[in-house]
């Protein structure tokens, strides 16, 4: 995998995304994080009141599709039926769950919705041959249905997303086959188009979580740090214990993904397991201004350098130009005076020197008053 080497604080960061991938399973493994994710973010009322025991992880099932394991990518069956109205429930008696399927990316992935699809029809076909050992034929009877799957595209990425999300658009000429495609559509959940101030203002872990995965810079740990103490430690007032550890494995991933010393990572974890959000990057902030200065200082060089290589570029264009003068200076020169040895008349000449060198009347004119001064010109 190939990696990207930038300069974040006072080391080397690794833009590496399986470290990102790592980050992203850890936070959709844990059921609670889950739910409050398909509670805050996902586009579904009937999820709008999904408790963590509403939730099944069942990712070992489905992720190891064709034989390669995608890390980051998460399958939960959401049990719905004691949400769902009571005329909704299914003739068949079959499991009432909706299947969240969540892929996480790093970087814009145009072919993301094919992807999509196959996990989708795959977990049909496996619903399918449950369904088919548990009840022979079922299938086959005209009330049969497959459970809804709700396809969640997670990016992290800061470029924006340029992909489709209609399957559809994927197909060359589309437009002529219209209604008989199949416009199968993902939900997609842009972390960066949620501002920090909106993701502490959900008050839970997954946003706080979210918060964290969004520093990839020393410009968001800045931002991070201001913060308000207090609002962010509310968030852990009643956290159980376990999911502490599970936030202290993010953050870890996080700052290990930056490249910082071990002891600098474990100092600011502890803070979460002291449940002192407001506190996690203390040491950090005593660095700002310093960090400040120096990005400052290496933009300064950076802007003197880029204008000294516009000033060169322009001086030698300058001169390429005064060259190509002087050349076509010389070769109407040559020309001019070899049609006068054959004896050609004063507009012959002019004409000639119109047609070779695409000259209008008085540039032609001014040429040959520079080979033979004005008095030929003005005749």
């Amino acid at each position: 995998m190939t990696e990207k080497t930038t300069t974040v604080f006072n080391s080397t960061q690794i833009n590496n995304p399986r470290f990102r991938d790592s980050s992203s399973k850890i936070i959709f493994a844990d059921n609670i994080l889950s739910s409050q994710f398909l509670r805050d973010y996902a586009d579904m009322e009937i999820l709008r009141k999904i408790q963590p025991e509403d939730i099944e992880d069942v990712s070992e099932r489905y992720v190891p599709l064709y034989s390669t394991e995608r890390n980051s990518d998460t399958v939960k069956r959401v049990d719905i039926s004691k949400y769902l109205p009571q005329q909704d429930v299914r003739p068949l008696k079959l499991p009432l769950y909706i299947i969240s399927l969540v892929e996480h990316k790093t970087q814009v992935e145009y072919n993301v919705v094919m992807q999509l699809l196959r996990y989708m029809v795959h977990i049909w076909e496996d619903y399918e041959k449950e369904m088919e050992k548990m009840h022979p034929g079922i299938s086959k009877r005209k009330e049969f249905q497959y459970p809804p799957i709700l396809p969640i595209v997670y990016y992290e990425g800061t470029d924006r997303w340029t992909a489709s999300t209609d399957l559809a658009d994927k197909i060359f000429c589309g437009k002529l086959l219209d209604k008989y495609l199949p416009h199968f559509r993902y939900q997609l959940v842009t972390l960066h188009d949620y501002s920090n101030e909106e993701l502490l203002a959900k008050g839970d872990e997954i946003s706080l979580a979210m918060l964290i995965n969004k520093i990839q810079t020393f410009e968001d740990l800045s931002a991070f740090t201001g913060l308000p103490e207090k609002q962010l430690e509310s968030i852990l007032k009643d956290t159980p214990e376990y999911l502490l550890g599970t936030l202290t494995d993010i953050l870890r991933a996080l700052l290990y993904h930056m490249n910082l010393p071990e002891n600098e990572v474990e100092g600011a974890v502890a803070k979460i397991k002291e449940r002192k959000m407001g506190l996690l990057f203390e040491n950090a902030k005593l660095d700002i201004l310093e960090e400040r200065r120096k990005v400052e200082v290496e933009r300064q060089k950076a802007e003197e350098a880029r204008q000294e290589a516009a000033a060169a570029q322009q001086e030698a264009a300058a001169a390429q130009r005064e060259v190509a003068a002087a050349q076509l200076n010389q070769a109407i020169s040559v020309h001019i005076l070899r049609m006068v040895r054959q004896g050609a008349s004063d507009e012959e000449i002019a004409k000639s020197v119109m047609r070779h060198f695409s000259l209008d009347k008085k540039q032609a004119a001014e040429k040959l008053a520079y080979v033979f001064g004005d008095s030929m010109a003005k005749e």
